[in-house]
């Protein structure tokens, strides 16, 4: 099993989720599913994406904002391009 991390990439608006995709697209992901719920007042969506280095998801949570977690080298692909 390989290391795991989890970053906060910032505010889930426009400009940070532009700023994600094109990182996601220079490190190479694919993404391989995506889920969505709400509970209450709390909407979380979740894209899952598989790179070289492995596997990671991206979460927008509504008052948390953009999170990337899984594989730490899919990770640490996306972030070098932050």
């Amino acid at each position: 099993m390989s290391a795991q991390r989890q970053v906060h990439v910032g505010r889930d608006d426009t400009k940070t989720r532009r700023r994600l995709l094109a990182a996601l697209k220079k490190a190479g992901a694919r993404r391989i599913g995506s889920w969505w719920g709400l509970g209450g007042s709390q909407e979380i969506t979740t894209w899952t994406f598989a790179l070289r280095s492995g596997h990671l998801r991206v979460e927008a949570e509504t008052y948390v904002g953009l999170s990337l977690m899984g594989d730490e080298a899919a990770v640490d692909a996306v972030v070098r391009h932050l």
